[in-house]
């Protein structure tokens, strides 16, 4: 398993900054450069949560800049902040509502001043967390882990219920997969695989732990987390299983998933 030591954890998050920072870094731990992507984006998310409340007490001072010539993404790469928030924050201080931005962001094309018109789609072509694309992107990538656990399970004829059949069948929080008879792994009884197309570090496996895991625990039993990733040594689940892309590795659309986060 790539199974991750807190200290080299760490080390790869300090260091990378930047997508070319990923892929140096991944040539040089011989690992797969979605892992490092995706420790990217945890940083990149913390340090949106960390600033966003003092970016919007400053939004008066960034329209003011880029009303003195200062193009949208310049400002964002000064303030250390994604294109796309940096973005919809001055198109909001000039009055628009968020609907309209939206809107805007869907579709660039149908905005009329030719200078604003090209800096947010500059701004979106080069915010890879927090554009339409990216999102976009995220969503293709769980989409990819859950089909690859299903095709898994097809293959192994392991009768089971995916999250739309549970909730059509009145289920509240529900994981991705319920078997219907219990599988072995590792000597342990596993009723239900939720796939996390992340790397599975403390904060946010225990984030994970208190929104959904021990939920289906008391529901269902025990389970098995895919962090598609991989994951840092120290995270457990009390005797549940915790597994990572190796333990699929048979299966012909891992290696793209793998490579996806660095995609573009």
């Amino acid at each position: 398993m790539v199974k991750m030591d807190e200290k080299t954890y760490l080390e790869i998050y300090d260091s990378v900054n930047t997508f070319e920072d990923a892929e140096r870094i991944s040539r040089e731990i011989h690992a797969p450069v979605g892992i490092i992507t995706t420790i990217l984006q945890q940083k990149v998310v913390r340090r949106v949560i960390q600033n966003h409340a003092r970016m919007q007490r400053y939004t008066e001072r960034h329209l003011q800049k880029w009303q003195e010539g200062n193009a949208i993404l310049h400002i964002a790469q000064w303030n250390r902040f994604p294109a796309t928030l940096m973005a919809a924050m001055i198109l909001k201080e000039m009055g628009h509502s968020k609907k309209y931005i939206n809107i805007m962001f869907k579709n660039p094309e149908t905005i009329r001043d030719r200078r604003l018109r090209t800096e947010v789609v500059q701004a979106l072509n080069s915010d890879y967390f927090y554009s339409p694309k990216a999102h976009q992107n995220q969503r293709a990538r769980g989409q990819m882990g859950e089909n690859i656990i299903k095709k898994w399970l097809d293959v192994q004829d392991i009768v089971h219920l995916n999250e739309n059949d549970l909730r059509k069948n009145g289920k509240g929080k529900t994981p991705d997969f319920v078997l219907d008879e219990p599988l072995t792994i590792d000597n342990t009884d596993i009723r239900w695989i939720e796939s996390k197309s992340t790397f599975g570090e403390v904060w946010e496996h225990q984030y994970y732990y208190q929104k959904q895991f021990k939920h289906y625990e008391k529901e269902y039993g025990q389970g098995l987390v895919v962090y598609w990733y991989g994951f840092v040594d120290s995270i457990s689940l009390e005797g549940h299983l915790i597994k990572d892309y190796e333990f699929f590795d048979e299966m012909t659309d891992v290696d793209e998933l793998l490579g996806f986060a660095g995609n573009w």
